[in-house]
Protein backbone atom coordinates (compact mmCIF):
# COMPACT_ATOMS: atom_id res chain seq x y z
CA UNK A 1 0.00 0.00 0.00
CA UNK A 2 2.85 2.39 0.89
CA UNK A 3 5.29 1.24 -1.77
CA UNK A 4 4.72 4.44 -3.72
CA UNK A 5 6.42 6.26 -0.82
CA UNK A 6 9.44 3.96 -0.88
CA UNK A 7 8.21 1.75 1.97
CA UNK A 8 8.44 -2.02 1.43
CA UNK A 9 5.88 -4.56 2.60
CA UNK A 10 7.93 -5.74 5.57
CA UNK A 11 8.72 -2.16 6.57
CA UNK A 12 5.03 -1.30 6.40
CA UNK A 13 4.15 -4.34 8.53
CA UNK A 14 6.69 -3.32 11.18
CA UNK A 15 5.44 0.30 11.11
CA UNK A 16 1.81 -0.81 11.56
CA UNK A 17 2.74 -2.98 14.54
CA UNK A 18 4.64 -0.08 16.08
CA UNK A 19 1.66 2.21 15.54
CA UNK A 20 -0.49 -0.25 17.47
CA UNK A 21 1.97 -0.32 20.39
CA UNK A 22 3.28 3.28 20.21
CA UNK A 23 6.56 1.99 21.75
CA UNK A 24 8.25 -1.39 21.38
CA UNK A 25 11.56 -3.20 20.97
CA UNK A 26 12.70 -4.87 17.78
CA UNK A 27 12.17 -8.26 19.42
CA UNK A 28 8.57 -7.45 20.36
CA UNK A 29 7.82 -6.23 16.86
CA UNK A 30 9.43 -9.29 15.28
CA UNK A 31 7.29 -11.58 17.37
CA UNK A 32 4.11 -9.70 16.51
CA UNK A 33 4.88 -9.42 12.78
CA UNK A 34 6.37 -12.96 12.63
CA UNK A 35 9.62 -11.67 11.14
CA UNK A 36 13.25 -12.45 12.05
CA UNK A 37 14.82 -9.90 14.36
CA UNK A 38 17.46 -8.87 11.80
CA UNK A 39 14.77 -8.03 9.23
CA UNK A 40 12.84 -6.03 11.82
CA UNK A 41 16.01 -4.11 12.73
CA UNK A 42 16.68 -3.37 9.05
CA UNK A 43 13.08 -2.23 8.59
CA UNK A 44 13.30 0.04 11.64
CA UNK A 45 16.51 1.57 10.32
CA UNK A 46 14.82 2.34 7.00
CA UNK A 47 11.72 3.74 8.77
CA UNK A 48 13.96 5.96 10.89
CA UNK A 49 15.63 7.28 7.71
CA UNK A 50 12.17 8.16 6.39
CA UNK A 51 11.25 9.95 9.62
CA UNK A 52 8.55 7.47 10.62
CA UNK A 53 10.14 6.09 13.84
CA UNK A 54 12.58 7.23 16.48
CA UNK A 55 14.76 5.13 18.77
CA UNK A 56 16.67 5.55 22.02
CA UNK A 57 19.65 3.91 23.72
CA UNK A 58 17.40 1.51 25.64
CA UNK A 59 16.35 -0.23 22.41
CA UNK A 60 12.84 1.13 22.42
CA UNK A 61 11.39 2.54 19.21
CA UNK A 62 8.64 5.14 19.07
CA UNK A 63 6.17 5.57 16.22
CA UNK A 64 5.91 9.00 14.64
CA UNK A 65 2.18 9.75 14.13
CA UNK A 66 1.24 8.88 10.52
CA UNK A 67 -0.34 12.26 9.82
CA UNK A 68 3.06 13.79 10.58
CA UNK A 69 5.49 11.20 9.23
CA UNK A 70 3.56 9.96 6.21
CA UNK A 71 2.14 13.42 5.56
CA UNK A 72 5.67 14.78 5.21
CA UNK A 73 6.59 11.98 2.79
CA UNK A 74 3.50 12.65 0.68
CA UNK A 75 4.39 16.34 0.40
CA UNK A 76 7.97 15.45 -0.56
CA UNK A 77 6.80 13.02 -3.24
CA UNK A 78 4.30 15.54 -4.60
CA UNK A 79 7.08 18.11 -4.91
CA UNK A 80 9.29 15.55 -6.67
CA UNK A 81 6.46 14.61 -9.01
CA UNK A 82 5.89 18.25 -9.91
CA UNK A 83 9.57 18.61 -10.76
CA UNK A 84 9.41 15.46 -12.90
CA UNK A 85 6.31 16.73 -14.69
CA UNK A 86 8.02 20.02 -15.48
CA UNK A 87 11.07 18.15 -16.74
CA UNK A 88 8.82 15.90 -18.81
CA UNK A 89 7.32 18.95 -20.53
CA UNK A 90 10.81 20.25 -21.24
CA UNK A 91 11.90 16.92 -22.71
CA UNK A 92 8.76 16.73 -24.87
CA UNK A 93 9.62 20.17 -26.27
CA UNK A 94 13.18 19.01 -26.95
CA UNK A 95 11.89 15.91 -28.73
CA UNK A 96 9.39 17.82 -30.85
CA UNK A 97 11.93 20.42 -31.94
CA UNK A 98 14.89 18.08 -32.31
CA UNK A 99 16.45 17.02 -35.59
CA UNK A 100 15.14 13.48 -35.14
CA UNK A 101 11.56 14.71 -35.22
CA UNK A 102 11.41 17.18 -38.10
CA UNK A 103 8.16 15.44 -39.10
CA UNK A 104 6.64 15.70 -35.63
CA UNK A 105 3.07 15.28 -36.85
CA UNK A 106 3.82 12.03 -38.71
CA UNK A 107 6.72 9.81 -37.65
CA UNK A 108 7.83 6.63 -39.44
CA UNK A 109 8.50 3.49 -37.38
CA UNK A 110 10.62 1.09 -39.42
CA UNK A 111 11.84 -1.58 -36.99
CA UNK A 112 9.97 -4.25 -34.98
CA UNK A 113 11.48 -2.82 -31.79
CA UNK A 114 10.14 0.68 -32.49
CA UNK A 115 6.70 -0.69 -33.33
CA UNK A 116 6.52 -2.92 -30.25
CA UNK A 117 7.66 -0.05 -28.01
CA UNK A 118 5.02 2.34 -29.34
CA UNK A 119 2.24 -0.25 -29.16
CA UNK A 120 3.17 -0.80 -25.51
CA UNK A 121 3.37 2.96 -24.87
CA UNK A 122 -0.05 3.53 -26.40
CA UNK A 123 -1.69 0.70 -24.45
CA UNK A 124 -0.11 1.82 -21.16
CA UNK A 125 -0.43 5.54 -21.77
CA UNK A 126 -4.14 5.69 -22.57
CA UNK A 127 -6.19 7.53 -19.96
CA UNK A 128 -9.63 7.85 -21.55
CA UNK A 129 -10.15 5.44 -24.46
CA UNK A 130 -8.51 3.04 -26.86
CA UNK A 131 -10.00 2.55 -30.32
CA UNK A 132 -8.69 -0.07 -32.72
CA UNK A 133 -9.20 -1.77 -36.07
CA UNK A 134 -7.99 -5.39 -36.21
CA UNK A 135 -7.51 -7.12 -39.54
CA UNK A 136 -5.18 -9.91 -40.66
CA UNK A 137 -2.36 -10.46 -41.33
CA UNK A 138 -0.98 -9.48 -37.93
CA UNK A 139 2.53 -8.07 -37.63
CA UNK A 140 3.24 -8.54 -33.92
CA UNK A 141 2.84 -11.97 -32.31
CA UNK A 142 1.43 -12.58 -28.85
CA UNK A 143 -1.98 -12.43 -27.23
CA UNK A 144 -3.36 -9.06 -26.20
CA UNK A 145 -3.83 -8.61 -22.48
CA UNK A 146 -7.18 -7.61 -21.01
CA UNK A 147 -6.97 -4.59 -18.72
CA UNK A 148 -9.56 -2.28 -17.21
CA UNK A 149 -7.24 0.69 -16.70
CA UNK A 150 -9.01 2.77 -19.38
CA UNK A 151 -12.70 3.76 -19.12
CA UNK A 152 -13.54 2.88 -22.75
CA UNK A 153 -12.24 0.18 -25.09
CA UNK A 154 -13.85 -0.08 -28.54
CA UNK A 155 -12.42 -2.59 -31.01
CA UNK A 156 -13.62 -3.43 -34.53
CA UNK A 157 -12.56 -6.74 -36.10
CA UNK A 158 -12.61 -7.58 -39.77
CA UNK A 159 -14.63 -10.76 -40.28
CA UNK A 160 -11.60 -12.57 -41.75
CA UNK A 161 -9.90 -12.27 -38.35
CA UNK A 162 -12.31 -14.89 -36.99
CA UNK A 163 -10.60 -17.46 -39.23
CA UNK A 164 -7.72 -17.44 -36.74
CA UNK A 165 -8.68 -20.01 -34.06
CA UNK A 166 -7.24 -17.75 -31.34
CA UNK A 167 -9.42 -14.76 -32.17
CA UNK A 168 -12.79 -15.91 -30.71
CA UNK A 169 -11.14 -16.65 -27.36
CA UNK A 170 -9.39 -13.28 -27.46
CA UNK A 171 -12.65 -11.47 -28.19
CA UNK A 172 -14.36 -13.46 -25.44
CA UNK A 173 -11.80 -12.22 -22.91
CA UNK A 174 -12.33 -8.66 -24.08
CA UNK A 175 -16.11 -8.93 -23.75
CA UNK A 176 -15.76 -10.40 -20.28
CA UNK A 177 -13.55 -7.42 -19.42
CA UNK A 178 -16.24 -4.92 -20.44
CA UNK A 179 -14.81 -4.04 -23.85
CA UNK A 180 -17.15 -3.12 -26.71
CA UNK A 181 -16.44 -5.31 -29.74
CA UNK A 182 -17.93 -5.06 -33.24
CA UNK A 183 -17.33 -6.78 -36.54
CA UNK A 184 -17.46 -5.71 -40.20
CA UNK A 185 -16.90 -7.54 -43.46
CA UNK A 186 -13.88 -5.42 -44.35
CA UNK A 187 -11.76 -2.73 -42.69
CA UNK A 188 -9.78 -0.06 -44.51
CA UNK A 189 -6.62 -0.67 -42.46
CA UNK A 190 -5.21 -1.73 -39.13
CA UNK A 191 -5.25 1.15 -36.66
CA UNK A 192 -4.90 2.02 -32.96
CA UNK A 193 -6.07 5.37 -31.54
CA UNK A 194 -5.13 6.56 -28.06
CA UNK A 195 -7.22 9.24 -26.37
CA UNK A 196 -7.92 10.87 -29.76
CA UNK A 197 -4.38 12.29 -29.71
CA UNK A 198 -2.15 9.58 -31.22
CA UNK A 199 -2.84 7.15 -34.07
CA UNK A 200 -0.72 4.19 -35.14
CA UNK A 201 -1.34 2.61 -38.55
CA UNK A 202 0.62 0.80 -41.29
CA UNK A 203 1.88 2.60 -44.37
CA UNK A 204 0.06 0.07 -46.57
CA UNK A 205 -3.49 -1.22 -45.80
CA UNK A 206 -2.64 -4.90 -46.51
CA UNK A 207 0.81 -4.79 -44.93
CA UNK A 208 1.87 -8.25 -43.75
CA UNK A 209 5.13 -7.28 -42.04
CA UNK A 210 7.02 -4.33 -40.59
CA UNK A 211 8.17 -3.15 -44.01
CA UNK A 212 7.78 -0.50 -45.34
CA UNK A 213 6.92 0.70 -41.84
CA UNK A 214 4.20 2.12 -39.62
CA UNK A 215 3.08 5.71 -39.16
CA UNK A 216 2.75 7.42 -35.81
CA UNK A 217 0.32 10.30 -36.32
CA UNK A 218 0.04 13.17 -33.85
CA UNK A 219 -1.08 16.06 -36.01
CA UNK A 220 -4.42 17.39 -34.77
CA UNK A 221 -6.10 17.54 -38.18
CA UNK A 222 -4.93 14.09 -39.24
CA UNK A 223 -5.90 12.50 -35.92
CA UNK A 224 -9.37 14.06 -36.10
CA UNK A 225 -9.80 12.69 -39.62
CA UNK A 226 -8.82 9.17 -38.54
CA UNK A 227 -11.06 9.31 -35.45
CA UNK A 228 -13.94 10.28 -37.71
CA UNK A 229 -13.14 7.29 -39.94
CA UNK A 230 -13.24 5.00 -36.91
CA UNK A 231 -16.60 6.40 -35.75
CA UNK A 232 -18.16 5.93 -39.20
CA UNK A 233 -17.01 2.30 -39.36
CA UNK A 234 -18.03 1.70 -35.73
CA UNK A 235 -21.51 3.01 -36.34
CA UNK A 236 -22.13 0.62 -39.23
CA UNK A 237 -20.44 -2.40 -37.62
CA UNK A 238 -22.31 -5.26 -35.92
CA UNK A 239 -21.90 -5.69 -32.14
CA UNK A 240 -20.65 -9.00 -30.80
CA UNK A 241 -21.76 -10.58 -27.56
CA UNK A 242 -21.09 -13.81 -25.69
CA UNK A 243 -23.66 -16.60 -25.56
CA UNK A 244 -23.35 -19.55 -23.21
CA UNK A 245 -21.20 -21.36 -25.78
CA UNK A 246 -19.60 -18.87 -28.16
CA UNK A 247 -19.65 -15.48 -29.81
CA UNK A 248 -22.93 -14.27 -31.25
CA UNK A 249 -23.48 -11.30 -33.52
CA UNK A 250 -25.94 -8.84 -32.09
CA UNK A 251 -28.41 -6.69 -33.93
CA UNK A 252 -27.36 -3.75 -36.08
CA UNK A 253 -25.89 -0.77 -34.28
CA UNK A 254 -28.93 1.32 -35.36
CA UNK A 255 -32.25 -0.52 -35.16
CA UNK A 256 -35.65 0.58 -36.48
CA UNK A 257 -36.51 2.26 -33.18
CA UNK A 258 -33.33 4.37 -33.42
CA UNK A 259 -34.04 5.39 -37.01
CA UNK A 260 -37.60 6.50 -36.17
CA UNK A 261 -36.41 8.32 -33.07
CA UNK A 262 -33.73 10.19 -35.01
CA UNK A 263 -36.22 11.10 -37.71
CA UNK A 264 -38.50 12.64 -35.07
CA UNK A 265 -35.51 14.36 -33.49
CA UNK A 266 -34.47 15.88 -36.82
CA UNK A 267 -38.01 17.19 -37.32
CA UNK A 268 -37.81 19.06 -34.00
CA UNK A 269 -40.38 16.89 -32.20
CA UNK A 270 -40.22 17.10 -28.35
CA UNK A 271 -39.18 13.99 -26.42
CA UNK A 272 -42.66 13.51 -24.95
CA UNK A 273 -44.31 13.56 -28.38
CA UNK A 274 -41.66 11.20 -29.82
CA UNK A 275 -42.21 8.82 -26.90
CA UNK A 276 -45.97 8.79 -27.61
CA UNK A 277 -45.43 7.97 -31.28
CA UNK A 278 -42.95 5.22 -30.42
CA UNK A 279 -45.16 3.72 -27.69
CA UNK A 280 -42.58 4.16 -24.94
CA UNK A 281 -41.72 6.52 -22.10
CA UNK A 282 -40.02 9.89 -22.32
CA UNK A 283 -37.26 8.54 -20.09
CA UNK A 284 -36.60 5.67 -22.50
CA UNK A 285 -36.36 8.15 -25.38
CA UNK A 286 -33.81 10.22 -23.46
CA UNK A 287 -31.83 7.11 -22.55
CA UNK A 288 -31.75 5.92 -26.18
CA UNK A 289 -30.65 9.35 -27.40
CA UNK A 290 -27.82 9.33 -24.86
CA UNK A 291 -26.77 5.86 -26.05
CA UNK A 292 -26.78 6.96 -29.69
CA UNK A 293 -24.67 10.00 -28.84
CA UNK A 294 -22.13 7.71 -27.15
CA UNK A 295 -22.10 5.34 -30.13
CA UNK A 296 -21.61 8.14 -32.65
CA UNK A 297 -19.13 10.11 -30.57
CA UNK A 298 -21.27 13.27 -30.67
CA UNK A 299 -21.79 15.82 -27.91
CA UNK A 300 -25.23 17.23 -28.69
CA UNK A 301 -28.53 16.23 -30.22
CA UNK A 302 -27.89 18.51 -33.18
CA UNK A 303 -24.57 16.81 -33.86
CA UNK A 304 -26.25 13.42 -33.52
CA UNK A 305 -28.96 14.29 -36.06
CA UNK A 306 -26.39 15.74 -38.43
CA UNK A 307 -24.21 12.63 -38.06
CA UNK A 308 -27.13 10.30 -38.78
CA UNK A 309 -28.15 12.31 -41.84
CA UNK A 310 -24.58 12.47 -43.14
CA UNK A 311 -24.14 8.71 -42.68
CA UNK A 312 -27.21 8.05 -44.82
CA UNK A 313 -29.10 6.44 -41.94
CA UNK A 314 -31.97 8.91 -42.15
CA UNK A 315 -33.07 11.33 -44.81
CA UNK A 316 -31.95 14.89 -44.01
Amino acid sequence: MLQGLGIGQQEEAVYVELLRRRRATAADLGSAAQLPCERVTAALTRLAELGLVTGDESGLYNAVPPDVGLGTLVVQHQSTLQLVQRRLSELVDVYRTGAASTMSEVEALTTPEELATWVDNIERGAKHELLAFFRPPYVLDGDLEVTTDVPSYRYVYERAALDDPRTPAEIGRFLDGGYQIRIVNELPSKMIIMDRTIVLLPMLPDQAGIEPGFLLVRGQSLVRLLVDLFERVWQLATPLRLSAANLVEGGPAWDDFDIKLLTYLLSGMPDKSAAGKLGTSERTVQRRIKRLMELSGTDSRMQLAWYAARSGLIAP
